[in-house]
């Protein structure tokens, strides 16, 4: 049995440091935190048990931005990263 299935959704704008950067780049990177775009947990199923066997549990959800916040797409650069992470907890 368990005490719940939740789903976390989360995304952020960070700043990266590349091996090659030196000067500006490091006083800005130590003063930015990362960008919070999306945080929002989602319950996919109450507490229970799961039947033996292969058990689908389906869901969708809206992608939705923080306040005052928008959406980019993903994106892995030299000095920015935008990154999405969808991760599944059961408890």
């Amino acid at each position: 049995s368990h005490q719940g299935i939740s789903l976390a959704v989360e995304g952020a704008v960070n700043l990266q440091l590349s091996a090659r950067s030196v000067g500006l780049f490091e006083a800005f990177y130590s003063s930015i935190k990362p960008m919070e775009l999306v945080n929002y947990g989602i319950t996919i199923c109450n507490a229970g048990k799961i039947p033996k066997g292969e058990t689908e549990l389906p869901f969708e959800f809206d992608l939705k931005p923080r306040k005052n916040m928008k959406l980019f797409e993903t994106y892995h650069g030299v000095y920015i990263n935008v990154q999405y992470i969808i991760s599944v907890e059961m408890q």
